[in-house]
């Protein structure tokens, strides 16, 4: 059950709780600011779980989204929390990079970010609402 006073309009910074199996509990927040549209669609989705895979520089969970890029971004920062259209997917970066495509930042791990290098593939990822 959705919480309306963590989703509501008026709240800019959703704060959120990132459990991956075998690494341990990151926070971080869904920022409005950066997309709008699709932050929104995502909280209605709370919480999201998948099975890790890695990228170069993120981890990344498939989701069951559907929308269009909105507010795309051509560099990708430590921490960025990012959703990616021809996916779908929400992935977590833990180191800078260049875009290879269409990608939307949503939101931000502030600090431990590192420990997504851990991350195995397979391993379950779950967001929820801190």
């Amino acid at each position: 059950m959705i919480d309306m006073s963590e989703t509501s309009p008026q709240k800019m910074r959703i704060p959120i709780n990132i459990s991956i199996e075998d690494v341990g509990l990151l926070e971080g927040e869904f920022i409005r600011f950066y997309a709008p549209l699709t932050v929104r669609d995502l909280l209605k989705m709370m919480p999201l779980e998948g099975f890790a895979a890695r990228w170069d520089y993120a981890v990344y969970i498939q989701i069951n989204l559907k929308r269009g890029a909105e507010k795309i971004i051509d560099k990708i920062n430590s921490g960025d929390i990012l959703y990616w259209p021809p996916g779908p997917y929400i992935l977590i970066a833990f180191r800078e990079a260049t875009p290879p495509s269409q990608i939307v930042r949503v939101g931000r791990v502030e600090k431990n970010f590192e420990e997504l290098e851990k991350v195995r593939p397979g391993s379950r990822i779950r967001i929820t609402f801190k």
